[in-house]
């Protein structure tokens, strides 16, 4: 059975699955430019119609991964052209203080309109049609499935839309290794289909069941308020606040906690639900946090995130006799707050879905349709090839060489030809196969270093990163060394970078730059063979030559962009960066830098 799985919204994306696996999932950042793209996902759509019609496949299901679609959302993507002032306006007083008022926000719509015109430089699918026909949900159906079928050069038998959760709980409890009988599967996010939390449980055919749902957890939107609030840009640098939060004396972080966070939220019945929630939320955030210092905030902020979640997961532990979890949503990408509950006793398996952000509801989708004759989800090198023949490749790199006389290019360099530049500080971005779903980078599309080596921090972050001073590169290690530097009592797999870590203090030295500077912990990327045969290679060679088995690992793009894909993007990188070494393929091209 072949199923095509969309989402539209933030993180638009689409996948493929054929007969229970996943077998691609494009993302329509990484074709438009524009980080964490908001909209329909046009041209990821049109990668899978186009793989099908040359397969000779038809669909059976193509499954949409929300039933309510909000078109002024879509027609207007503040995520796509929203600066952060502009934000702070529209979660203040433009539009958020008069509809919470009741008082018209026309005003407003007529400066989003002028702000859009300015900034954006591409049509929306709904650009075309007038504002009014844009709240019917049954109209914007029909716009999709109109687009669809129009481009599709295949046949398609059923078009179905999914509740928002469900693709969420699908995708965390059907691409696990072994479908577990006794497992809650929790969704945590800022909102989808009316919802932010739900509650599911396998049945006896292994097949999840909804327990509840609540719309009232609001901790990705308090947690999207905070980041605004410390002037970065919601539903994108939340990852910035996490990164923060240790660098926060934790008296004073608690301070925080209990005089901001405590009361905003509780936990009844299996659900987080309003305490003392105030109407206007962002407005007493803003008006709170005011006096007190940004660490602090961010500090206080991830206790209250952790305190509630935990609660939540021991009170479903008590009424349901269940000890291991399993975690989607935009809230489980807060590696952090995975490793808090996995350290908690009464958890004894945590699985962390990659990814868990909306961007993954195309795979949920397939999940969804296919439920318990699913297959595991063994990788997520799911993207597009670097480039689809390897005659072209070769082209492409030839006429960049024959154009830039600074560089030159090394033909099939060994595993050991690039330990030996790590061994010695250099810095490699590496460019092959199938670029990686989501947001970590896993060895396809990536920058690598010493990890013992603290100086490599600043020559990254110069050189193309320009990350903040506080903000930790992650590892990738050997699966079959781990223990040997990361603390891990209860074997959870970790082979995605979803969940944080402590680090043994003997061998910290060999990975520190790897890790946060502050709390010396770490976001892993368990390696072995099977999964990145190549990858893995480098890092053994390299784990020969100094006796450390892992590498820094960030991904390969310049501040601000997606996650370079094609060939072109690679090159484009490559060339506005300070990069002096790219391995495309097995070929190492090199800039002669002065």
């Amino acid at each position: 059975m072949i199923v095509l799985g969309i989402h539209i919204g933030h993180g638009a994306s689409a996948a493929l699955m054929n007969n229970g696996e996943i077998i691609s999932c494009f993302q329509e950042e990484r074709f438009t430019k524009i980080k964490n793209f908001q909209g329909y996902p046009k041209k990821s759509i049109q990668e899978c119609l186009d793989y099908l019609y040359n397969k000779s496949l038809d669909i059976d299901v193509v499954a949409f991964s929300s039933k309510f679609y909000f078109g002024e959302a879509l027609k207007y993507p503040l995520q796509n052209f929203f600066s952060i002032g502009e934000f702070k306006s529209y979660y203040g007083e433009e539009y958020y203080d008069l509809k919470l008022q009741g008082k018209s926000t026309s005003n407003f719509f007529k400066k989003l309109k002028s702000i859009k015109e300015k900034k954006i430089k591409f049509k929306t699918i709904l650009d075309n049609y007038p504002d009014k026909k844009l709240k019917s949900n049954k109209f914007l159906r029909s716009i999709f499935e109109k687009d669809l079928i129009k481009n599709s050069k295949v046949k398609i038998s059923k078009i179905v839309y999914l509740d928002h959760h469900e693709c969420h709980a699908s995708y965390a409890y059907y691409s696990i290794k072994k479908k577990d009988p006794k497992i809650a599967v929790l969704t945590l996010d800022s909102m989808g289909d009316f919802y932010n939390q739900t509650l599911w449980i396998p049945d006896k055919n292994n097949e999840i069941k909804n327990i509840n749902r609540t719309n009232q957890c609001d901790l990705a939107r308090i947690y999207k308020f905070v980041t605004l609030i410390l002037s970065m840009k919601p539903n994108e640098h939340e990852f910035k606040v996490m990164g923060l939060a240790p660098y926060a004396k934790l008296s004073y972080a608690k301070i925080v906690y209990q005089n901001v966070f405590k009361n905003l939220l509780k936990v009844k019945n299996c659900k987080i639900v309003h305490k003392q929630r105030p109407k206007n939320l962002y407005s007493y955030l803003l008006s709170k946090l005011s006096s007190y210092r940004f660490d602090n905030i961010a500090g206080g902020l991830q206790i209250f995130l952790e305190q509630m979640t935990s609660d939540l997961l021991l009170q479903i532990k008590k009424k349901y006799k269940i000890n291991k979890f399993s975690i989607s949503g935009g809230v489980s990408m807060n590696i952090k707050m995975n490793m808090f509950l996995h350290n908690q006793k009464f958890v004894k398996k945590l699985y962390v879905a990659p990814t868990g952000t909306d961007d993954s509801l195309s795979i949920g989708a397939c999940y969804a349709i296919s439920k318990n004759k699913s297959k595991e989800l063994e990788n997520i090198y799911l993207g597009r090839s670097l480039i689809k023949k390897n005659i072209l490749l070769k082209k492409k790199i030839n006429s960049f060489l024959n154009k830039k006389t600074k560089y030159k290019l090394l033909r099939n360099v060994s595993s050991l030809t690039i330990a030996n530049l790590l061994s010695k500080g250099e810095i490699i971005a590496i460019a092959r196969g199938r670029e990686e779903f989501g947001a970590r980078a896993l060895g396809n599309r990536s920058i690598i270093a010493n990890p013992s080596n603290l100086g490599v921090i600043k020559k990254i972050n110069e050189m193309i990163k320009n990350r903040d001073f506080w903000m930790p590169f992650a590892l990738t290690i050997l699966d079959e060394h781990k223990q040997k530097f990361i603390i891990n009592k209860k074997g959870i797999d970790c082979k995605f970078m979803t969940i944080g870590f402590n680090t043994r203090i003997n061998n910290l030295h060999l990975i520190k730059a790897g890790t946060h500077q502050y709390d010396n912990t770490v976001r892993p990327q368990f390696l072995d063979k099977k999964n990145n045969f190549p990858y893995y290679e480098i890092i053994n060679a390299f784990y020969k030559l100094t006796k450390i088995p892992a590498v820094i690992n960030t991904s390969l793009n310049l501040h601000g962009y997606p996650i370079s894909s094609s060939i072109d993007d690679v090159l484009f990188t490559f060339k506005n960066s300070g990069l002096k070494y790219i391995l495309i393929e097995n070929d190492l091209l090199i800039k002669k830098i002065k």
